[in-house]
């Protein structure tokens, strides 16, 4: 598999936002599912976004999150820039 991988944490409290050069297929799991899709199982997404230039995730809930940059038939030359922002909760 061709990917790109990221493990943070973050919560609802949180955005990841993720910028790319190139295009590709991003995704957001939690290490269950994240280990599903390493071994090529069907697995559930929290969020995910094709060939977009800039997408931002917000995880569902805290704990531990893999952003995955897919490069299936895309562009092997693919850089990504990985931002986690603090959400305003209200004034």
């Amino acid at each position: 598999m061709s990917y790109l991988h990221y493990k943070l944490r973050a919560g609802p409290n949180k955005l990841i936002q993720v910028k790319l050069r190139g295009k590709a297929n991003v995704r957001l799991l939690d290490t269950l599912n994240y280990f599903k899709y390493r071994s090529g199982k069907p697995y559930q997404s929290a969020g995910e976004a094709a060939q977009e230039p800039v997408v931002n995730l917000k995880p569902p809930h805290a704990g531990e999150w893999h952003v995955i940059i897919d490069l299936k038939g895309q562009d092997p030359e693919v850089r990504a820039f990985l931002q986690v922002l603090d959400l305003k909760t209200g004034p």
